[in-house]
């Protein structure tokens, strides 16, 4: 499991420039708002009310399609290997 703050998440701008967003509570919105499963609306929950959380590979998929389908380029760009790296961590 790795811990995700999804409160600070770094992100470029479109010179390069990093900055941070804190993506909590519309992360967590946006799960709860679509999903029909009981564990990713405590999912949902736990982002939006702690916005740091230990995420295991299942839930790391979860987050993945929730980004790659909900949120713009630049916010897929900064989370997605996060989560891909803990789908399939590197040995």
């Amino acid at each position: 499991m790795t811990k995700i703050d999804f409160r600070k998440i770094e992100v470029k701008n479109i010179e390069g420039k990093e900055s941070t967003l804190d993506l909590s509570k519309e992360l967590g919105n946006a799960i709860y708002q679509k999903t029909a499963d009981l564990g990713e609306l405590e999912l949902a929950r736990s982002i939006y009310k702690d916005g740091e959380i230990e995420v295991d590979a299942g839930q790391a998929a979860i987050l993945n399609r929730y980004i790659r389908e909900g949120f713009l380029a630049f916010v897929q760009e900064a989370v997605c290997p996060i989560l891909d790296e803990i789908i399939n961590p590197k040995k």
